[in-house]
């Protein structure tokens, strides 16, 4: 299975790369450069890709290699794949060959076919220049490096391709995520997590950015608590990265859907506060990426929930189309500020310190380790829930309808308890648990809708000096939701007490 790390590069980056000294060949040897055209088929529907896989066949002078790859995982730019290859006679696929790869990589899809072929057309070319080399490192590790330079064709489209692949040969794979921070740390990169099969076939109108919502966690129950956390962490980055596309092309779902993966992974280090801590610079940094999401969708939410349903009179209807270009002009300033922050340095040292804290599991590093971490994670999952679920009793107790904040600390303990809960959702599958959990999520609804009227009413303070000709209509949308929150206070607060008289189960 293929292990690397890609890093994309500016077109002045390139060069630099070239002179950084910890990329220099070891003993004097000089880089390989090859030149090689990958040729990518599929058929019309693109069923190869619609299962996660793609075909090519690379040709270096009147040499060919027929590749099927795909599968695997992509966490912080860390790469692992099924990759299955084998020489062929010339630039279009062996059909025998293109038979077993596919048994071997997707039998369901084989079977599916049967005797049927699968009818392959071109999809696009890759053109690529590459210099290659390997280093030798300490700790027996030995990586691979490939500088890519070339382009993407479809027709008469094209794409530059400015790519450091960073393939781990022997070693540890968590060491990849060192080499890489230094390699930023000497010329900024971004991680790469979009491959060039990918950005061909988007040419090719097969992939569009889109949202990509949380995946279940998958934990072995020998596993000990220190190796779930592992996965559970891991999976939340995977769905933080797997919106990144989306966040650059302004897709506002993706966003969402990245703050999401965030919150989830603020979530999972609350869970484990008492046993492990992230370093400082990496917290600070996850705070400041929550705060830019948050800032852009709150903006989101005020324009397409709260403003909708806002009973205008028809003769202020005007004032509110105003008011509302207002809104979305500053919607997209802090929609901009995301995608700055998501193409930023600072980004990208964020994922890749996440993933080198991950998989080398740094809180092992982090003087001496909580013992519960050693444990299995069955025995150690459920007092985690429990004690998410006192947390929320707590707070439910602390109501005081005179003070709002009390039922928002309820909404943010009740949303800590559901993602516990969701995270080790393989360990436990009774009706109880589903029910708790629906309980939660019902509740986080409703209470969120209070918090959104609380949150709106701030926006439209910030909107006072952006259409200051409307005051009197925007003190009206304030009067408005201030009723809508008076009228629910009672209701949520009997709402919880209610829900949460039962004791918890795991």
């Amino acid at each position: 299975m293929e292990c690397e790390i890609k890093l994309a590069l500016d077109s002045a980056s390139v060069n630099q790369i070239k002179k950084i000294p910890l990329l220099r060949a070891q003993d004097g040897a000089r880089p390989e450069q090859r030149e090689h055209v990958d040729r990518y088929f599929d058929s019309a529907d693109f069923t190869l890709w619609q299962h996660g896989f793609a075909l090519r066949v690379r040709s270096e002078g009147t040499r060919h290699v027929q590749t099927l790859k795909g599968g695997g995982t992509v966490v912080a730019g860390l790469h692992r794949r099924v990759e299955l290859e084998e020489e062929v006679s010339a630039e279009e696929p062996d059909r025998a060959v293109f038979a077993r790869q596919l048994r071997e990589a997707l039998p369901a899809l084989a079977k599916q076919l049967g005797k049927h072929d699968l009818a392959l057309e071109p999809v696009f070319v890759n053109k690529v220049k590459r210099t290659a080399w390997v280093l030798a490192l300490a700790d027996d590790l030995k990586v691979e490096c490939a500088l890519d330079t070339g382009e993407l064709q479809r027709g008469e489209r094209t794409l530059p391709v400015r790519e450091l692949e960073l393939e781990m040969q022997e070693g540890d794979p968590a060491r990849l995520y060192d080499l890489a921070r230094q390699v930023h740390e000497a010329v900024p990169v971004r991680i790469e997590n979009v491959s060039k099969a990918e950005r061909g076939y988007a040419m090719a109108g097969a992939v569009a950015p889109r949202a990509v919502k949380a995946t279940p966690v998958t934990l072995r129950r020998k596993a000990s608590m220190g190796e779930a956390l592992a996965g559970i962490l891991r999976n939340c980055l995977e769905q933080m990265q797997a919106n990144e596309q989306g966040v650059l092309a302004g897709e506002v779902e993706s966003l969402h859907q990245m703050r999401v993966g965030l919150r989830r992974l603020r979530a999972a280090m609350a869970m484990v506060k008492d046993l492990v801590q992230l370093p400082a610079p990496l917290a600070d940094d996850v705070e400041w990426l929550a705060g830019e999401l948050g800032d852009a969708r709150n903006w989101d939410v005020f324009i397409e929930s709260l403003l909708p349903g806002l009973p205008v009179p028809d003769e202020h209807k005007p004032a509110l189309a105003r008011v509302e270009v207002a809104a979305r002009e500053e919607a997209e300033r802090h929609r901009a500020r995301v995608r700055s922050a998501v193409g930023s340095p600072r980004y990208t040292s964020l994922m890749l310190g996440l993933g080198a804290w991950i998989a080398g599991q740094g809180w092992q590093q982090a003087g001496q380790p909580a013992p519960e971490l050693a444990q299995k994670v069955g025995k150690t999952a459920p007092g985690l829930v429990r004690h998410a679920a006192a947390r929320v009793r707590k707070r439910a107790r602390g109501i005081d309808l005179q003070h709002p904040e009390t039922l928002h600390k309820v909404r943010i303990a009740a949303k800590k308890e559901r993602y516990a809960r969701e995270f080790f959702a393989a360990l436990s599958h009774g009706k109880k648990e589903v029910r708790r959990h629906d309980m939660l999520t019902g509740m986080q609804d409703e209470l969120g809708l209070l918090n959104d009227s609380v949150v709106a009413r701030e926006l439209v303070g910030q909107l006072r000096d952006r259409v200051p000709q409307e005051l009197a209509l925007l003190g009206f949308i304030e009067g408005v939701l201030a009723a809508r929150a008076f009228e629910a206070l009672p209701r949520a607060g009997k709402h919880v007490r209610r829900k949460l008289r039962a004791r918890a189960a795991f």
